[in-house]
């Protein structure tokens, strides 16, 4: 008897072919959870963005107008500084270095700084032919003691309620002209002259009234800060030592703003000024700030006399108190071991104060230490280390002699650094938008997948398409 072998035929492969309505939806089970997570997740954004971060969009909005209108303050105030720094007194006699009539250097006289009031106050020049004669040397004796000034450069005013509304300079001319005194308003342009014809017999009377009559032709809206005895550069002492220090540049200035991504890719979606441009008024200005040095003396220390190791600070007449010495830990306290008994002991190495404009002290103390902890910062270089016995039983310290501080003196009206925050609402929206593009693209897919089940469900049972009736060959079913 013969036998025939029969290859068994291969199935032809069809998608998702299933024979019941059951297997059709385990198949489909990770389809349709895509599609319900689309949806939901959409909507949560949604939720969030709506009823979250609507305080986050809020607050980010207030903050640009906020910054919007205290912006002129926040740029405008510098100035003051900025005008004790470079409005001194032009009297290379008594003040080196402050030979400028009227300063039209960076930062004042250029922009951003040149439109803003205040500017420089009236300046009163002793023109002799020799500035430095006795004759010349009587005026300008006459004339300090009319605006309030010694004629010792950088001590205070010594007359209050005279000081501070001019300033003072001297100049050679040509000989055969007298000594005058010579008032400008601004460079080249005098307006008022008085001619000292008896140098030596000099009505002081006479010197104040037009003093007086120099002051009050100012506007004093337009030359309202603070003008010290001496620029504040030169007026800075650490320990009776004056520190060498000029003006330098502590920031950059600032673009105006412009909403940060992705508020910036919308902006064809949402033409807010602040999305698709820069928003007027809120750049900033450069900050400036006053750095130098100086070589002191580091009094001795001894734990048992710590006023000994208090130094001063001065600028522009006023006055703070540092410790020229710190004593801390060792070693921060650990659980394992409990706080050390090593001490170290530090040196005043590095300063830096802020100092702001106080108009209503008048020109004596017009000039202030900011009294925020956070502005006054002082640093200190390890000299020994030891235990804390050793120091209670008399170890003390010789003077250090010539060491160097480093002295930064800070505005408080310095304008201030403004950046807006991270704001992630909008992707929250692009979130929910890729969401609803999912459950299109899902949800129109799956119809015509279910077809493809409902005609593979039919076949595998052994009934006819689904659209047999369409069909001829099915006619008469």
């Amino acid at each position: 008897m013969e036998s025939k072998s029969h290859k068994k035929q291969r199935r032809k492969y069809r998608p998702l072919d299933v024979k019941t309505w059951f297997e059709g939806f385990l198949r489909l089970i990770g389809w349709i959870l895509v599609i319900v997570l689309s949806v939901v997740t959409g909507g949560l954004f949604v939720f969030y963005e709506i009823k979250v971060l609507n305080r986050h969009d809020t607050d980010f909005r207030d903050m640009y107008f906020d910054q919007r209108i205290t912006n002129d303050v926040n740029n405008e105030y510098h100035k003051s500084f900025l005008l004790a720094e470079q409005c001194s007194n032009p009297d290379p006699v008594y003040f080196s270095g402050q030979t400028a009539l009227f300063p039209y250097s960076e930062p004042v006289g250029f922009p951003p700084w040149s439109g803003i009031l205040p500017v420089c106050k009236p300046v009163i020049m002793i023109e002799c032919t020799d500035i430095r004669t006795a004759a010349c040397n009587s005026t300008r004796q006459a004339l300090y003691d009319a605006v309030g000034m010694a004629l010792i450069p950088g001590t205070p005013y010594i007359n209050c309620l005279r000081a501070g509304r001019v300033r003072v300079g001297a100049m050679a001319v040509p000989a055969g002209r007298p000594i005058s005194l010579v008032a400008y308003q601004d460079e080249g342009n005098p307006y008022d002259t008085l001619v000292i014809n008896s140098p030596f017999e000099i009505n002081g009377t006479q010197i104040q009234e037009f003093v007086d009559r120099v002051a009050a032709a100012a506007n004093s809206n337009n030359t309202d800060y603070v003008q010290p005895s001496t620029q504040l550069s030169s007026g800075i002492y650490l320990a009776g030592v004056q520190v060498v220090a000029s003006l330098d540049k502590l920031r950059e200035e600032n673009r105006e703003l412009r909403a940060v991504p992705p508020w910036t890719v919308v902006s064809n979606l949402w033409p807010w000024p602040g999305m698709n441009k820069r928003c007027e008024n809120t750049g900033t200005f450069a900050a400036y700030y006053i750095t130098g040095s100086a070589n002191i003396t580091i009094p001795r220390f001894s734990l048992a006399h710590p006023d000994e190791t208090v130094i001063t600070l001065t600028v522009a007449g006023s006055s703070l108190l540092l410790g020229a010495w710190r004593v801390t830990p060792a070693a921060e306290p650990t659980l394992e071991l409990g706080a050390s008994t090593d001490v170290t002991v530090s040196y005043l190495s590095g300063v830096q104060v802020a100092i702001g404009q106080v108009p209503l002290l008048g020109p004596c103390g017009g000039w202030q230490f900011s009294p925020d902890p956070n502005d006054l910062n002082l640093t200190y270089t390890a000299h020994w280390t030891g235990s804390l016995a050793d120091l209670q039983a008399g170890t003390s310290f010789r003077p250090i002699v010539n060491q160097v501080v480093t002295v930064n003196v800070l505005d408080v009206a310095a304008p201030r650094s403004f950046a807006l925050p991270a704001y992630g609402g909008m992707y929250y929206i692009f979130g929910a938008f890729g969401m609803a593009f999912i459950w299109l693209v899902s949800n129109s897919l799956i119809l015509f997948i279910i077809i493809l089940v409902w005609w593979n469900i039919r076949s595998n049972k052994g009934l006819p398409p689904i659209i047999y009736r369409y069909m001829k060959k099915y006619r008469g079913w």
